[in-house]
C-alpha cells in the first residue's frame, strides 16, 4: 500500500491551479503544430515514413530507455557516501516518473515528485535527495554549455540557440562558482541559514535549518574525488548515449548521419526543452528538430518526420515506463503530484 501523505489544502491545491497553465500550454502546442505543418507536403511526409528502417527505430528506442538507467547509475553516486537501499532499475523508474511529470505539467514538478518518492521508498531525507537532484542539474548544465561552445567552430547554430550561447555559458559559470562556494563554505552557509531563520517560530526554524543542512550535504559528493570521478564518467556515458540515440534515428530515416549532426540535435533539444513549455513538448520538440537539421540542409519534411518519431520514442517510451511504475506503486499522477506539493 502506498503511504498516505500529510496534506495541507493550500499547498495541495497548487497542482489544481496549474491546470490553466496546462490549457495555455496546449494552446501554444497547437499553435506550434500549425507552424510546423502549414508548409509541409503530406504526400512527401508519408513517403518519408514509408522508407523508415524499423529495426534501427527499435535500436533507437532501446537507447532512449538506456538513458534513464545511466542517469540512475550517476544518481547513486551523488548520494555518496550514503548507500541507497534502492537498486538501479527502481531508481531509474523514479527518474522516468519525474520526467513524465515534467512532460505533462508545465513547470518543474517532476523534481519534487522524484524527491518525494525517493525519500519515501529509500527512507532518506527529502531535502538531501533534492540536493542530489540539484547537483545533477548543475552537471548537465555544465556539459550543455561545454557542448554548445564546442560546436561553435564547426557549425552555424540555429539563430534561436546561437543567440543564447553566451547566456548558457555565463549561467554555467555562475552556477559552478556558486556550487564551489556552497561546497567550500558549508559551515558559513549553515551559520547564515541559522541567522536568517531566527525570526521564525522555533519549530519551523529548526525544520528549515535541518533542510538546508541536508540540501548542502546532497551536493557534497561532488567534492569527494572517488565519487566525482564516477559521477563525471556516468555523465559522459549518459550524454554520449543521448547523442547515439539521435545518430541511430538519422540512420533509420536514411538522413546524413554524423556525430556532428547528432550532437547539434542534442544541444538544440537539451537547450530548448529545458524551458517549461507545452505539455509533452508537443510542437516545440518538432520545431527544434526541424531547426537543428535545417542547419545541414535537411528538408523540413524530413526534419518533421524525424522530430515526430524521436518525440514518440522519447516521450512515449518514458511515459509508458512511468505509467507502469506508477501502477506498480498504486499511485495516480495527480495524487502523486499533490502528495509531493504537500510535503513539509
Amino acid at each position: 500500500m502506498a503511504p498516505t501523505p500529510r496534506m495541507s489544502t493550500p499547498t495541495a491545491d497548487k497542482p489544481r491551479r496549474a491546470r490553466p497553465q496546462i490549457w495555455i500550454g496546449l494552446a501554444l502546442g497547437a499553435a506550434a503544430l500549425y507552424l510546423v505543418f502549414r508548409s509541409i507536403d503530406f504526400a512527401q511526409l508519408r513517403q518519408v515514413f514509408r522508407e523508415v528502417r524499423w529495426p534501427l527505430v527499435g535500436l533507437t528506442l532501446l537507447a532512449c530507455l538506456l538513458s534513464p538507467v545511466l542517469k540512475a547509475a550517476r544518481w547513486r553516486w551523488l548520494f555518496y557516501p550514503q548507500q541507497l537501499k534502492l537498486r538501479l532499475l527502481p531508481l531509474a523508474s523514479l527518474i522516468v516518473i519525474g520526467q513524465a511529470v515534467n512532460f505533462m505539467i508545465p513547470g518543474r514538478w517532476g523534481e519534487l515528485v522524484r524527491m518525494y518518492l525517493t525519500g519515501e521508498e529509500a527512507g532518506i531525507s527529502k531535502s538531501y535527495t533534492l540536493g542530489t537532484i540539484a547537483a545533477e542539474k548543475v552537471l548537465d548544465l555544465v556539459v550543455l554549455a561545454v557542448l554548445v561552445v564546442g560546436l561553435i567552430p564547426f557549425v552555424a547554430l540555429p539563430a534561436g540557440l546561437a543567440g543564447r550561447v553566451e547566456i548558457v555559458a555565463l549561467t554555467a559559470i555562475v552556477v559552478v562558482l556558486g556550487l564551489v562556494a556552497l561546497l567550500g563554505g558549508r559551515s558559513v552557509w549553515l551559520k547564515i541559514a541559522t541567522r536568517a531563520t531566527r525570526l521564525l517560530p522555533a519549530g519551523i526554524a529548526a525544520r528549515w535549518q535541518e533542510r538546508i543542512a541536508a540540501g548542502l550535504a546532497g551536493l557534497s559528493a561532488l567534492a569527494a574525488p572517488r565519487a566525482a570521478l564516477a559521477i563525471w564518467g556516468w555523465t559522459l556515458a549518459f550524454w554520449l548515449t543521448s547523442a547515439l540515440t539521435n545518430l541511430l534515428l538519422l540512420l533509420a530515416f536514411g538522413l546524413p548521419a554524423s556525430p556532428l549532426i547528432a550532437l547539434v540535435v542534442l544541444a538544440v533539444l537539451q537547450g530548448g526543452v529545458a524551458v517549461p513549455s507545452t505539455p509533452g513538448k508537443i510542437g516545440v520538440f518538432q520545431l527544434l528538430c526541424i531547426a537543428a537539421l535545417a542547419v545541414f540542409g535537411i528538408p523540413d519534411v524530413a526534419g518533421l518526420a524525424y522530430g515526430v518519431m524521436l518525440h514518440v520514442l522519447v516521450v512515449g517510451g518514458v511515459s509508458v515506463w512511468a505509467a507502469l511504475a506508477l501502477w506498480r506503486r498504486s499511485w495516480s499522477l495527480s495524487r502523486l503530484t499533490e502528495a509531493s506539493a504537500a510535503w513539509r
